[in-house]
């Protein structure tokens, strides 16, 4: 079966900002950044006090999935919603557990623990989208986005849903940071190449925060209009090469050593030399919303024809990748290993030949 689908919107925000022109102005600050976002938004139609009442990571999934749907001017019926989290919220779960062990049970704030529950964030943009078609939560880890996105597609090709709004989100948490770098990741010495193994040295890109979604619908709906791109996911396995980028979720993290026997897998697949990107050296690592902004990269790529800027490969693979980009690409796959060794990876394509 043909699993195709198109994208028709797309919408994101974050410390770079709020569309794909933002993603494409971003460099490697060299050194292992935090990137949050500490400006306050809005979103049109919900009350202030609404979005100061939700956590950091809701209010990414609102923005970022309204924005999404806006552009694709599509209609809330017959549209369902996958949305992947790592880690949720994390403030609101630290401020319910502080004020309940601290002053006991009847100073527990129940905003708190609602906002901090993993389904807030697909509930709160279900409620402000008007969304009645259901949705599905996805928890996972680097790869989470790229297995949301594939899970949308299938369920927009099998009929499940007439569209699918498909996005992920990721809020900074000094709790988080700080448990990692326990475990020793998030060093501060800047890898010299990327994939870089644990086995290489400690080094990190820094973290980030945001949202990222896309609009998904069947080849069948777009008479009159193109979509943004095209959409096919994919396994590894199958990949037999021609795709003109690939965009790696490597980023000096656990799933490095994943990452890099992925892209030698790839390199033995033949065909033309790809050129090789990634992309958390721009946006810091953001976990399963990694996958997602890759995924946002690769519709700019591809429906765009933007030029995104190079970081250096790993010894192994400078012979079977180039280095940057050489000229607009027509297709763009990503892939995106996990630490616990899981890699899923999807092809992005220009819409031109539809």
């Amino acid at each position: 079966m043909n699993e195709t689908v198109g994208i028709s919107g797309v919408g994101l925000i974050g410390p770079w900002g709020a569309d794909l022109a933002s993603l494409r102005a971003q460099r490697w600050p060299g050194r292992g950044a935090t990137r949050t976002l500490d400006t306050a938004f809005s979103v049109d139609g919900v009350p202030k006090n609404d979005m100061r009442r939700m956590s950091k990571l809701t209010r990414f999934s609102v923005f970022a999935a309204a924005g999404a749907m806006t552009q694709a001017r599509r209609p809330v019926d017959g549209t369902g919603i996958f949305l992947g989290l790592t880690h949720g919220s994390t403030s609101h779960l630290v401020d319910f557990h502080d004020y309940l062990f601290d002053y006991g049970p009847e100073m527990a704030s129940p905003n708190s623990f609602s906002n901090g529950v993993t389904n807030a964030p697909l509930s709160s943009v279900s409620s402000v989208l008007k969304m009645t078609c259901g949705g599905t939560t996805l928890l996972g880890y680097e790869n989470n986005g790229c297995d949301a996105l594939s899970w949308g597609a299938r369920a927009v090709v099998d009929a499940h849903y007439d569209a699918c709004l498909v996005g992920s989100a990721e809020e900074y948490s000094p709790h988080i940071h700080d448990a990692y770098k326990a475990c020793g990741w998030f060093a501060d010495v800047p890898p010299p190449f990327l994939p870089y193994p644990s086995g290489e040295g400690r080094a990190g890109v820094g973290t980030g925060e945001g949202g990222a979604f896309a609009v998904m619908e069947p080849l069948a709906r777009f008479t009159g209009k193109k979509p943004l791109c095209l959409f096919t996911p994919i396994a590894v396995d199958e990949y037999r090469g021609g795709a003109d980028v690939v965009i790696s979720g490597a980023g000096a993290g656990p799933q490095d050593e994943h990452e890099l026997k992925a892209l030698q897998k790839l390199a033995a697949a033949g065909g033309p030399r790809p050129a090789l990107l990634f992309t958390r050296p721009l946006f810091g690592e953001t976990f399963g919303l990694g996958a997602t902004l890759s995924a946002l990269v690769a519709c700019d790529i591809t429906g765009n024809g933007a030029v995104y800027p190079p970081f250096p490969l790993h010894p192994s693979l400078v012979q079977s990748f180039k280095a940057e980009m050489d000229a607009p690409a027509a297709s763009a796959l990503v892939i995106a290993a996990a630490r616990n060794g899981r890699v899923s990876a999807g092809l992005f394509s220009s819409s031109g030949s539809l």
